[in-house]
């Protein structure tokens, strides 16, 4: 099958990866490649070149007060570059408009990933779109699928997120310290998991791209203590290896988060998972692999840190095995050939 994968272009889709978004593009076109299939991703030209990368502008225009005007036309030059090539399907990773507005007219099926919360242009776009015969959206989760239910004039599709379990074997020996890694912004909630460290009296390793330096200068540094450790914006090979001594990996979200690759990265590698009951984390874990935090305090979320504690490493890595890259690659072909 040739695929055409459009990914968001604003950030190179390589290591190390700035969010779950990127991540997820590239595991999933080397998954595709890996099954067999024939891919373009359209995508930031700094991204990695094994996936076949076409690529409109780099670095050029990305930092420009009017870049929405330059962005606006590098889609209009991936539809255009698709409409006059021969592909099969278009699975859109983009949280732009633009493509679902093209989708309307095109002439293959348009497979949109729904990544993000309803956001004012591609809500609209969805709204007024989605009851397109040649328009299809996959949602990762149940809880995100009921987000986005009011406006999808068609219904959606879900496929769960996978983690290739090869890249993140399991690796857990040690209960030292509690680990976290993500985007450091105020919306995934690294400010409370040093609290509940702190309160817990074990220290905790972090890593991230500090993508708010105001709530890190602000709100991170100040509650930095000797035994913590900021570890810097990793690969993903480099954040594996310190799952060895984490004796759970913490998750404390303020948002309604669509799925959470981290915490199925994390499990996969034997570390349990605790936290906060938003967005999709409760769809993620079972009794063998985590503890949910019955209220979003605090107090609630040690409990469910101690609960996860003591759970076992098969165990967690066998629970995140449902949750693999190759299914979920799987998944996705087989629902391309069932529209074709």
């Amino acid at each position: 099958m040739k695929i055409a994968v459009i990914a968001k272009t604003r950030l190179p889709i390589a290591e190390p990866f700035r969010g779950g978004l990127e991540s997820f593009t590239h595991s999933l076109c080397k998954e595709y490649i890996r099954l067999g299939h024939e891919i373009t991703l359209f995508a930031h030209v700094d991204s990695d070149p094994e996936l076949n990368i076409k690529g409109f502008y780099g670095q050029e225009y990305r930092m420009d007060d009017h870049f929405e005007i330059y962005e606006n036309d590098e889609y209009l030059s991936i539809l255009k570059f698709i409409e006059e090539n021969e592909f099969d399907v278009v699975h859109n990773n983009s949280t732009h408009e633009l493509p679902i507005i093209w989708g309307v007219k095109a002439s293959i099926p348009v497979v949109t990933t729904l990544h993000t919360p309803p956001i004012s242009k591609l809500k609209a776009a969805i709204t007024i779109c989605s009851g397109a015969e040649n328009l299809h959206f996959v949602i990762p989760s149940k809880s995100f699928e009921a987000t986005w239910r009011p406006y999808l004039n068609r219904g959606s599709k879900l496929i769960y997120n996978g983690v290739d379990l090869d890249k993140w074997p399991m690796i857990r020996n040690r209960r030292e310290y509690l680990f976290w890694f993500g985007r450091i912004v105020l919306a995934k909630g690294l400010d409370i998991a040093l609290d509940a460290a702190h309160e817990m009296g074990i220290p905790l390793k972090f890593a991230g791209p500090v993508d708010d330096k105001k709530y890190f200068d602000e709100q991170i540094k100040p509650r930095i203590r000797i035994k913590d450790t900021y570890l810097g914006h990793l690969q993903q090979s480099d954040l594996h290896a310190h799952m060895s001594g984490a004796t759970v990996m913490v998750n404390a979200v303020r948002w309604e988060e669509p799925f959470g690759l981290t915490n199925i990265e994390a499990m996969s590698s034997g570390v349990p998972v605790a936290g906060f009951d938003r967005g999709a984390f409760r769809e993620l874990i079972n009794i063998d692999s985590g503890a949910t935090a019955d209220q979003r305090n605090i107090k609630s979320l040690i409990k469910a840190i101690e609960t996860a504690i003591p759970l076992e490493s098969n165990k967690v890595r066998l629970h995140a095995e449902k949750f693999s890259l190759t299914k979920m690659a799987k998944r996705y072909i087989s629902y391309f050939e069932e529209l074709l």
